[in-house]
């Protein structure tokens, strides 16, 4: 994969997935931006690339604010001269009951999950379709295919609603030379996991058919590779990569 020239936003870029996605993006030559709203994390990432000779930088977002989001794009394009690729990967996790989840709480996951992919994936189209050219990346879940196991239901929902706004997404863009896809992971090793009981964290390894929880590196390398050239002909994909939890 070659993303020489490309510049790339991933947000929620400072640790797991995104940083994954980071990584692989910056070392096969792209500009990359890190979007998180620990601006801390994100510049240790862009320290740890920009050591390497790699094209990074970090910005702060607040993925549930349009403001911040449409700034995040517009600082992007103006340090790297256009968007290309845009990874949304920022999001949260709630293992909230049914009887308990708040109208506070429902909103706030459905603004960092759903409503972030939206605006950002609005933002970026300008510079998109200005080159006839561009690639979205969304991360769902496998809680979106299946209901999820251990997470509350708003997460479940949101993650459900990526699928939709891909699907959507893809027919409306292709003829602008807009690819949007998006994976489903299964249960990841990523800091995430780290809110759950450990009694749920290994009721959910016994339900993997491969027996472990992924590794960030593997879905970022299913990640990155639908936003390269060498999947220039797929769109409107839900790709699983769940050790065989779901078969889409």
């Amino acid at each position: 994969m070659d993303f020489t020239g490309r510049t790339a936003i991933v947000t929620g870029g400072a640790k797991g997935i995104g940083r994954g996605c980071c990584e692989l993006l910056a070392q096969n030559g792209a500009n990359v931006v890190i979007a998180d709203m620990n601006l801390e994390g994100a510049k240790e990432v862009e320290a740890a690339l920009c050591e390497k000779g790699l094209s990074a930088k970090a910005v702060q977002v607040n993925v549930k604010s349009v403001a911040d989001v449409r700034n995040m794009v517009k600082t992007a394009a103006g340090m790297f001269g256009s968007v290309d690729i845009l990874i949304n990967n920022a999001g949260i996790l709630h293992t909230t009951p049914i009887e308990d989840v708040t109208e506070e709480e429902w909103d706030n996951i459905v603004d960092i999950n759903l409503k972030s992919v939206f605006f950002a994936t609005q933002a970026v189209l300008p510079y998109m379709r200005e080159k006839q050219y561009g690639k979205v990346l969304n991360l769902s879940s496998l809680a979106g295919r299946n209901g999820g196991i251990a997470n509350g239901l708003g997460y479940s929902a949101t993650k459900a609603g990526i699928i939709g706004l891909t699907r959507g997404f893809a027919s409306r863009l292709a003829k602008d030379g807009i690819n949007v896809n998006a994976i489903a992971p299964g249960s990841t090793d990523t800091g995430i996991l780290d809110t759950l009981p450990q009694e749920k964290i290994d009721d959910l390894v016994s339900k993997i058919p491969l027996g472990r929880f992924g590794k960030t590196e593997e879905i970022a390398n299913v990640a990155v590779f639908l936003c390269s050239d060498e999947a220039a002909f797929v769109t409107g994909a839900v790709v699983d990569v769940n050790g065989g939890m779901y078969f889409g």
